[in-house]
């Protein structure tokens, strides 16, 4: 098969949504040649992280700078990240306050009552209108809003509560056994995946591939890479060095998370601002950007 035709069925693949044959085929035109513009372009559709998508991104822009369906990826790709961050990591703004509450009418001026008219006889008082006499319209088939009893049409004689003893046995319990040491502290950290005494999480997206590692289980990723790496002498996660790893690994939002919750036991606080403020001004994000950098500068 030549390599127009593996670039085809690659490229049919990917339009049929069939991502793992799409790659299989994209990856055999590039292993023939690795500076196919196509078949970068195809294969950025179908990778499975940002950073792959860039990379592939910035590959077909190497071959041909002119490339604007290249660039244009690479320009969604960076206003995704940034939306991203300031979801996660940026506090939302304010709501406009209020406008202010109109001052209060002056009250009402009571009339000058008259003097009613004498009463010669009861035949005098003038009849009340025949609404007042209807009958105020009640659904019985529905509860009454806001109370939720049930519609009072036939007296039911209440059934006896049950006995504490006598509870099915079918309800479901909650499971026992959720609870899994921290890899940090040792402190059971049940199903939150973030440990309660320590508050170090307990899943990282893996520096070096990017796939979610659970260190409770297993220190070592699927690629090979160890997070043992990461730890202090103490065993204690270096969130300075793990973050710089995932700046260097081109993954701004894990950098960032890393180097925010190292802040307040930093020897070296103003430096951490500084990447951070780098990162952000990398994106866009300038207002953020210069938040960072003047913190950066005070001592």
């Amino acid at each position: 098969m030549t390599i127009d035709d593996e670039l085809a069925k690659g490229i049919a693949a990917v339009r049929a949504g069939q991502r793992e044959l799409a790659r299989q085929h994209l990856q055999k035109v590039l292993l023939t040649d690795s500076k196919n513009e196509s078949a970068w372009l195809w294969l950025s559709g179908v990778v499975e992280t940002r950073t792959q998508k860039r990379d592939c991104l910035q590959l077909v822009l190497s071959i041909n700078p002119n490339n604007t369906a290249a660039r244009r990826g690479l320009e969604e790709l960076a206003q995704s990240e940034a939306a991203d961050f300031l979801s996660t990591f940026e506090p939302p703004a304010p709501p406009p306050a209020p406008p202010p509450a109109p001052p209060p009418a002056p009250p009402p001026v009571a009339p000058t009552p008259t003097p009613a008219a004498p009463i010669s006889s009861m035949a005098s008082f003038e009849e009340p209108p025949a609404a007042m006499f209807e009958p105020v319209p009640i659904e019985l088939d529905q509860p009454m809003a806001g109370f939720g009893f049930a519609p009072m049409v036939t007296e039911v004689t209440p059934e006896p509560a049950p006995v504490l003893g006598n509870m099915p046995t079918n309800v479901p319990k909650p499971p026992q056994n959720l609870e899994a040491p921290c890899a940090f502290c040792g402190t059971p950290t049940q199903s939150t995946g973030e440990c309660s005494n320590c508050g170090t999480e307990q899943t990282f997206d893996c520096p070096n591939c990017g796939h979610v590692l659970d260190v409770r289980e297993n220190w070592i990723c699927e690629c090979g890479h160890s997070f043992e790496n990461f730890l202090t002498p103490e065993r204690k996660l270096d969130r300075e060095r793990l973050g710089q790893m995932y700046s260097d690994r081109d993954f701004p939002a894990a950098a960032v998370k890393q180097w925010k919750a190292a802040l307040p036991t930093s020897r070296r606080p103003q430096q951490l601002h500084a990447a951070i403020g780098r990162v952000y001004d990398n994106l866009g994000l300038y207002e953020q950007a210069e938040m960072h950098y003047r913190l950066s500068k005070q001592k």
